[in-house]
């Protein structure tokens, strides 16, 4: 097996090989997706808390959106209902 010849990389001026590029290369492309999805999820996370309306009138008892529901009467009632 020949030997793997090395390469310079201009911008740290570190040696190696183009597995080991590529390799590098794919982590880093993989994290910055990862972080990418992860901000746009939280942003539309964040967005959908703000652009919540109470769809039973403040009456949160027997409300089909409890659940989900972000909006702080709501998450007052579950926190009543966890304690009591």
């Amino acid at each position: 097996m020949p030997a793997r010849r090395r390469f310079t990389s201009p911008l740290s001026g570190d040696e190696h090989t183009r597995r080991e590029f590529f390799r590098r290369l794919g982590r880093t492309l993989t994290l910055g997706a990862a972080a990418v999805v992860t901000g746009v999820l939280g942003a539309r996370r964040r967005r959908a808390a703000q652009s919540q309306a109470c769809v039973n009138q403040g009456v949160c008892r027997g409300c089909p959106s409890f659940d989900g529901c972000g909006l702080p009467q709501a998450l007052s009632a579950k926190q009543a209902t966890r304690t009591s």
